[in-house]
């Protein structure tokens, strides 16, 4: 396995730090951004935001 020089290590650990914070604030975001572009199931009412805030 090759060595890494300090200055790589510090580079893909702000690579990675940078990666879990996107998808700590970006899941829940894409989760409802994929549900509101694919719309409800049928028979079941179109969801809004007001309905996810009171439901």
């Amino acid at each position: 396995m090759t060595k890494l020089s300090k200055e790589a290590k510090q580079r893909l650990q702000h690579l990675f730090k940078g990666g879990q914070l996107a998808i700590r604030w970006g899941f829940i975001p894409v989760v409802l951004y994929l549900g509101f572009k694919r719309g409800a199931d049928p028979g079941m009412p179109e969801p809004t935001l007001l309905s996810l805030l009171w439901g």
